[in-house]
C-alpha cells in the first residue's frame, strides 16, 4: 500500500493527531483512511495490559537478566513467541520491549530489565526475542535508546559519552538488534545524550539509526519523554506517547503556520505511524485466539530452568529428595520473582519453592528465618528456629534475596549488600550445618562477603511465576544448572569503575569517565580481582573442550573465519554448556580491553557424548570505532581467538593474522592517553576525560544565568527554593505514609514524580494540565505569590517573560485575567 499517498490526503490536523497518542496506550484511529487504533503494552517478561486501570492476568516469564543468564537464543525465541501469542489474544499490537541498555553499574535499579554488561550478548539475545515476537505478527519496541543506564533523575540527566564508548558499548547492542531483526519500533530514552535530548537528537535518529543502520521502523518516545514536540518531529521522532490531548496537535499546527515546521517532517512521521498500524491490521482482523494459561506457564517453567547460575558447589547439590532437608528463608514461601514498575505482571500462577516441594509429598522442615518487611532487623528468635532445624537436617537450603526496593524502575540501589537480616541468617545457618546451600535472588550483581561459608551458592535472578517448580527441578537434579553470569560480580561496590560518576550533580551531567571499560573489560584490564567473572556458571557435570581449528590463518577485513571445536560431556549428567568466544589484540595503537566477547553457542550434550561447535566471525569481531578517522576500523595485527567456559576460564586459544590498512592515520593512544591505555580509571581526571570526549562537562550545564525555576526543572530541583523547601518535606512525608507498607512502590512513584520536568505535566495528564498552568506553577515557585501565579495561568503568558517588578506588565496581566 502507498502510505505516502494516503498521508497526503490527510489534513494538517489529521496528520498532527496521528503522530501523538490517543491516550496512554493507544494510537488515534483514522477510520476514513482505513487506520484503526492499535494498542501497545508493557513487557517483555510477560504481557502487562491494562483494562479499567488494572493489569489483566498473564504469565510472568523470567526477567531480562535471568533470560540473559541462559545465554540461549532459543530460550529467548520460545518466550518471545509465547508472549506474542498472548498479545494477539488480548489485541495488543506492539510489545514494549526488550530493554537492552548496558549494565554500566550494578547500582541501576532497572538492571533486572536489561540483559547484560556486554553489547554482543545483549544485541544477540534481543534480536532473537524480536524476531520471534514479530514472526507472529506482533511488533516490538526495543528500548531505551540510548545511553540510559541510570534511574535517578532519568528525565533530566545528560549522559556525556565519548565516541568510542558510545559506538562500541552503548549503541552496539542496538545496532546488532536493528540489523538482525528490524524491530517495528524503537523507543527513545528520557535522557539527554551529549547535551541533546534523545527525542530531539537528529544525529542519533537520522544519521546513525536510519542512515548507518538502515532502520525502517517507527521511533516512539518513552512515556512523557518528549521535551519539545515540534523540534522532535524535525529531528525524527515519529510518535509521541502518551498523548497530550490536543495540546501538541495545536502546537504542531501553529508551528506549521509560522513556518517553523516543514510539512515533510510531519508527513514522514504520519507515514511511519500509518505503516505501523497497517503491519498490525492482519492480527486485528482475525478472531482473537484464546491462549492456554497452563501451557504458557509451562513455557515459563522451562525457560526458568535454563537461567539460574550455579556459582559454587562443593558437592552438596543436587540434593537427594529422600534426605532430611531444611528449607529456610521467607523467600522460599514468598518468592521474589519479578521487579517493580512498568514491567510488573499480574501473574497467573505463582509457585513457590515450598509449594513445589510440598507437591512431591516429601517431608521437609521450613523455618522463616527473617521478616521480608523488616529487611534490616535481625530477629534472633527466627534465626534460632532456623538454626535448630538446620542442625537436624542433612542439608539446609537457605533462600535469600535483595530488598524489594533494589529492583525498582525509577530508583537506584544504595548498595550491593543483601539485607542485614538475611546475611545474619546465612552466617548462623552455615555455622550450624556445613552442608548448606544458599539460593539468592536479585536483579543484578551483589556483594557476598559471606561467600566462603556455604557449601554451594546459586543465583536465580528473577525467574518469573514458575520459579518454585524450576528451582525444585534444579536443586534435586532433574535438570542440571546451565546459566552463565551476564555480568561481573565485583568483590565490593568500591571496585566498580563508575562509582563516583554514577549519579548526577546539580548540573544533571552523568560523566561516562570510564569510557569503554565497562564490566569485565575494566576488571581484567585494570587487574581488579572479582568475586565471580562474566560468563561464569557451573554444572552438575564436567565439560572438556578440544580441537580448536580456524578455517584460515590470515584474513582481510572483508573476509570471514570459521571456528570449530569439540565439547565433550565427561560426567554423569546430561546437560547444556555455553561456549564463549573472545577476541583480543595485545599490540594495538588504541586502548582496548584484554578481550571482548564476540559470539557464543549453547549446546545440550548427553552424558558421555560430545558435540562439534561451529562459529563464524566477520569483521565486527576485530573492529573498533576510531574517533580520529570517524569510522569503524580493523587494525592490522595478530589477534588471539579464545574459547572459554567464562571470561576467566579460557579452554582453547588460537591466533589469526589480520591484514588491513584501515588504521592508517590513527594516533598512538599509548602516549596520548596513558591512563586509559592502562585502564587507570580511578585516577582519570577532567583533563584526561576531555582528551577523549573533546569538551569540558561544564560546557553542558545550560544557559541559565540565575537560580530562577523554569519549566525544564522538576520538583527535585526545589529543595533549595524558598517555597519548595516548605512544600517538599510535607509531600515526602505524605507519600511515605501513603505507601507505608510498600517501600518499593513508594520508590517507583515518588522518584518518578519528583523528576518529571514541569513542562511534561501536560503529556503526563493527557492535557488536563495546560501550558498556562505549568507557567503558573513555575511562577509560583519563583515569586511565592499565589495570586500572581493564578494571573499568569489566566492570562496565558509564559512565565519566562514575567518581570514582577514592572507595574505596566502587572497591570496588563490583571486586565487580561479579568476579561
Amino acid at each position: 500500500m502507498d502510505y505516502t499517498e494516503l498521508v497526503n490526503h490527510m489534513s494538517l490536523r489529521e496528520q498532527a493527531r496521528l503522530v501523538t497518542g490517543a491516550d496512554f496506550w493507544h494510537t488515534w484511529s483514522a477510520v476514513k483512511y482505513g487506520l484503526p487504533s492499535i494498542m501497545v503494552s508493557d513487557g517483555p517478561n510477560g504481557l502487562r495490559k491494562e483494562e479499567n486501570h488494572k493489569a489483566i492476568k498473564a504469565i510472568c516469564f523470567p526477567s531480562a537478566t535471568a533470560l540473559a543468564a541462559s545465554f540461549d537464543r532459543g530460550v529467548l525465541a520460545h518466550v518471545g513467541k509465547t508472549v506474542a501469542n498472548e498479545c494477539k489474544a488480548k489485541r495488543v499490537s506492539v510489545l514494549l520491549g526488550p530493554g537492552i541498555n548496558i549494565k554500566r553499574s550494578p547500582l541501576c535499579g532497572r538492571n533486572f530489565e536489561y540483559y547484560s554488561e556486554d553489547p554482543v550478548l545483549a544485541g544477540e539475545l534481543g534480536a532473537a526475542f524480536i524476531n520471534a515476537v514479530q514472526a507472529e505478527g506482533v511488533g516490538t519496541s526495543i528500548k531505551h535508546f540510548a545511553a540510559n543506564s541510570t534511574e535517578s533523575r532519568r528525565m533530566v540527566s545528560n549522559s556525556l559519552v565519548d565516541d568510542r564508548a558510545l559506538r562500541e558499548i552503548y549503541l552496539r547492542g542496538f545496532e546488532i538488534a536493528v540489523k538482525k531483526a528490524q524491530p517495528w519500533t524503537i523507543m527513545l530514552a528520557y535522557n539527554k545524550l551529549n547535551g541533546t535530548y534523545c527525542t530531539e537528537n537528529s544525529w542519533l535518529i537520522e544519521n546513525v539509526l536510519r542512515g548507518e543502520w538502515g532502520f525502517k521502523g517507527l521511533t516512539v518516545s518513552d512515556w512523557i519523554a518528549t521535551n519539545n514536540r515540534v523540534e522532535s518531529l524535525h529531528c525524527g521522532l515519529d510518535l509521541e506517547m502518551p498523548g497530550s490531548g490536543y495540546a501538541n496537535v495545536r502546537k504542531i499546527a501553529k508551528a506549521f503556520r509560522k513556518g517553523e515546521l516543514d510539512a515533510n517532517d510531519l508527513s514522514v512521521a504520519a507515514y511511519k505511524v500509518a505503516e505501523l498500524v497497517n503491519k498490525a491490521k492482519p492480527t486485528l482482523k482475525t478472531p482473537a485466539p484464546e491462549f492456554d494459561y497452563k501451557a504458557d506457564h509451562d513455557v515459563a517453567r522451562m525457560a526458568a530452568e535454563q537461567c539460574p547460575v550455579l556459582l559454587k558447589n562443593n558437592g552438596i547439590l543436587p540434593v537427594n529428595e529422600n534426605m532430611e532437608i531444611a528449607i529456610i528463608g521467607e523467600r522460599a514461601l514468598k518468592p521474589m520473582y519479578q521487579g517493580y514498575g512498568s514491567s510488573q505482571i499480574n501473574s497467573y500462577d505463582v509457585v513457590s519453592v515450598t509449594d513445589a516441594f510440598a507437591k512431591t509429598g516429601k517431608h521437609t522442615e521450613y523455618a522463616r528465618g527473617y521478616d521480608i518487611k523488616k529487611p534490616d532487623e535481625v530477629d534472633t528468635k527466627l534465626i534460632s528456629d532456623a538454626v535448630a532445624k538446620a542442625m537436624k537436617a542433612q542439608v539446609a537450603l537457605v533462600f535469600v534475596s535483595c530488598a524489594e526496593i533494589d529492583v525498582c524502575e525509577g530508583a537506584d540501589r544504595k548498595s550491593l549488600a543483601l539485607p542485614k537480616s538475611q546475611v545474619a541468617l546465612i552466617e548462623a545457618v552455615c555455622a550450624a550445618n556445613p552442608d548448606t546451600a544458599v539460593i539468592v535472588t536479585s536483579g543484578s550483581s551483589i556483594e557476598m562477603p559471606w561467600a566462603d561459608k556455604p557449601a554451594a551458592i546459586m543465583q536465580t535472578y528473577l525467574l518469573g511465576e514458575a520459579q518454585g517448580q524450576a528451582l525444585y527441578n534444579l536443586l534435586t537434579g532433574k535438570v542440571s544448572p546451565s546459566g552463565k553470569l551476564p555480568e561481573t560480580y565485583p568483590m565490593s561496590l568500591s571496585d566498580t569503575p563508575c562509582l563516583d560518576d554514577y549519579t548526577t550533580g546539580k548540573d544533571n551531567n552523568l560523566i561516562y569517565r570510564e569510557s569503554i571499560y565497562v564490566g569485565y573489560r575494566y576488571y581484567e584490564k585494570a587487574n581488579v580481582p572479582v568475586l565471580f567473572p562474566f560468563g561464569h556458571g557451573l554444572s552438575y557435570t564436567k565439560f572438556d573442550y578440544s580441537n580448536l581449528t580456524l578455517s584460515k590463518s590470515s584474513i582481510t577485513p572483508d573476509e570471514k573465519v570459521t571456528l570449530t571445536f569439540n565439547i565433550a560431556n565427561s560426567g554423569s549428567f546430561s546437560a547444556a554448556e555455553t561456549a564463549q568466544v573472545y577476541v583480543g589484540l595485545k599490540d594495538s595503537l588504541v586502548y582496548r580491553a584484554k578481550k571482548e566477547l564476540k559470539d557464543f553457542a549453547k549446546v545440550y550434550i548427553n552424558a558421555g557424548s560430545s558435540q562439534t561447535v561451529t562459529i563464524e566471525l566477520d569483521r565486527s569481531a576485530f573492529e573498533y570505532y576510531s574517533p580520529t578517522l570517524r569510522a569503524w576500523v580493523v587494525e592490522p595485527g595478530t589477534y588471539d581467538i579464545m574459547v572459554g567456559a567464562s571470561s576467566a576460564d579460557i579452554r582453547l586459544t588460537a591466533t589469526i593474522d589480520v591484514k588491513s590498512d584501515e588504521a592508517n592515520g590513527e594516533i598512538d593512544y599509548r602516549d596520548a592517553t596513558p591512563k586509559y591505555w592502562n585502564a587507570d580509571i580511578k585516577n582519570v581526571d577532567e583533563e584526561d576525560f576531555v582528551d577523549i570526549f573533546g569538551s569540558y562537562p561544564s560546557e553542558f550545564v545550560g544557559d541559565k544565568s540565575d537560580d530562577r525555576i523554569t519549566s525544564a526543572n522538576c520538583l527535585d530541583d526545589l529543595w533549595d527554593n524558598k517555597i519548595g523547601a516548605k512544600i517538599l518535606p510535607f509531600l515526602e512525608t505524605y507519600m511515605g505514609l501513603f505507601f507505608e507498607n510498600d517501600p518499593a512502590m513508594y520508590a517507583v512513584v515518588y522518584n518518578s514524580m519528583m523528576t518529571v520536568p514541569f513542562k511534561r505535566f501536560v503529556a503526563a495528564t493527557h492535557g488536563a494540565v495546560s501550558d498556562p498552568m505549568v507557567d503558573a506553577i513555575v511562577h509560583f515557585f519563583n515569586s511565592g505569590s499565589i495570586l500572581e501565579s493564578l494571573m499568569v495561568a489566566a492570562a496565558g503568558i509564559p512565565e519566562s517573560i514575567m518581570n514582577i517588578g514592572e507595574p505596566v506588565l502587572r497591570d496588563f496581566i490583571e486586565k487580561r485575567a479579568r476579561g
